[in-house]
């Protein structure tokens, strides 16, 4: 009996949450996930330039996406207390910070080209990148404004909804991202080009189906009742206070996978191509888990504004369970069947792909031992930002990352002739750490909300 009012009270209401948000991160990481595959079929040097454009987009796109996160973990909280009031002006200021935010980064992304040099980049690989990265830009604003919609709906718990428009975002995107990098349909063959302008087409027309969508339902059309009125922004400031260490934190982490891609380039362009495959499956089953993590947030932020302390503590074991789980059922996969994996991109049979095969595994081997890591750490994370902790997760990440990860795997793979599958051990110790740091800060949290 007991373990039934378990299920049902603790576990149920988590996985309402997680399933829908983790099937969300699948589908989001399809864009990605196909345009790998896609680029490929143009060739090495595409693949090359394509895995800088993706992790330049991510390592921007994130700290957009960690500042914007700040509005469903406020949501979450108004909506606990039952405060409709708040949680329009929450959505209102919100809306505000997604315009002030994307704004620099789309001035970065027309003046990209001169950094790929000063890191070494073969001309051929910058060019390419940057009719990639000026058709990405078009399309900036529609998709943030988007997420920021979007995260308040998911503050508010309705996260179905977030994984329907989610579908059709992204079968908008793979398809016209197909038909204009490969010149199908009559419209002309952009090449890697094709591949910014589908998703750009593609925000612009998901971004206007989510309005249409809203204006026309009484439900959530209340949430965005002060949108346009001029009203002395309230809210903005805590936003950024939570918002802006959140996406610096993410800034930080997506930074290090694009260094990492730049230091694979040193080793060879084909170990760069094929470390942005164990990247692309990271990317996949890592969006699970950040969806895991936001499940956590808004969880905790019913039950804290609700004032149930115990069951908020709670959720986070649940959620550091599940995800474990999870990422050690895709680590079996990864030593089982690599080959069935690499399939997607390559043609095993080819004898020319052999070697680009062989590195393709080796890093998939290590990769699945820290993915196990990566997902209570992101959980974590998550449980913390249900906290309104996000000061001391950026310090970790850039502990984490930036102080272990990349110089012990620099002198594992560089100086010790480890190779691709060094920076991927100095990740696993990286993230090892950083996972006793944050539950220590947990446990410490938590003390602060018991009474006594």
């Amino acid at each position: 009996m007991r373990n039934t009012f378990f299920l049902k009270q603790d576990i149920v209401p988590l996985l309402k949450l997680a399933i829908p948000l983790a099937l969300t991160g699948f589908v989001q990481s399809a864009v990605w996930f196909f345009e790998t595959i896609f680029l490929a079929h143009l060739g090495p040097d595409t693949l090359a330039a394509g895995s800088l454009v993706s992790w330049l987009f991510g390592t921007l796109a994130v700290i957009l996406f960690g500042a914007l996160s700040a509005i469903n973990i406020l949501v979450a909280h108004k909506h606990g207390e039952n405060d409709q009031e708040g949680i329009a002006l929450v959505a209102r200021d919100g809306l505000l910070m997604a315009v002030l935010l994307v704004i620099p980064a789309i001035l970065l992304f027309w003046n990209m080209s001169p950094v790929f040099r000063l890191f070494g980049q073969p001309e051929s690989i910058v060019v390419l990148a940057k009719t990639y990265l000026h058709a990405l830009s078009w399309g900036m604003l529609a998709n943030f404004m988007a997420m920021a919609c979007l995260e308040v709906i998911m503050g508010i718990g309705h996260a179905r909804l977030i994984l329907a428009f989610n579908i059709v975002w992204v079968s908008l995107n793979i398809s016209w991202s197909y038909i204009l990098i490969f010149g199908k349909l009559g419209f002309p063959a952009f090449g890697i080009a094709g591949a910014g302008w589908g998703m750009t087409v593609s925000s612009w027309l998901a971004a206007l189906l989510l309005i249409v969508f809203i204006l026309a339902n009484k439900q959530y059309k209340v949430f965005f009742r002060h949108v346009l009125k001029l009203i002395k922004p309230s809210c903005l400031m805590e936003l950024l206070q939570i918002g802006l260490p959140m996406g610096f934190m993410f800034c930080v982490e997506v930074a290090f996978f694009f260094a990492l891609t730049l230091c694979m380039g040193l080793i060879s362009s084909r170990m760069q191509a094929a470390n942005q495959v164990a990247l692309q499956y990271l990317g996949l089953f890592m969006s699970a888990m950040f969806a895991i993590a936001q499940a956590v947030t808004v969880r905790m932020g019913h039950l804290l504004g609700a004032k149930d302390i115990h069951s908020a503590e709670k959720v986070n074991y649940i959620g550091i369970g599940i995800a474990a789980a999870f990422m050690s059922l895709v680590a079996i996969a990864y030593w089982a069947f690599p080959a069935l994996l690499i399939s997607i991109d390559f043609d095993i049979q080819n004898p020319d792909n052999q070697i680009i095969i062989s590195e393709i595994k080796s890093l998939l081997a290590v990769s699945a031992i820290f993915q196990i890591i990566e997902g209570v750490r992101i959980t974590l994370f998550g449980s913390l930002r249900g906290l309104k902790d996000t000061q001391f997760t950026l310090l970790t990440s850039i502990i984490s990352f930036w102080c272990i990860a990349l110089p012990v795997g620099y002198l594992l793979a560089i100086y010790l002739k480890a190779g691709g599958p060094g920076f991927w051990w100095g990740m696993v110790m990286g993230a090892g750490l950083s996972v006793l740091l944050l539950q220590r800060r947990f446990k410490g949290k938590m003390k602060q909300y018991y009474p006594g």
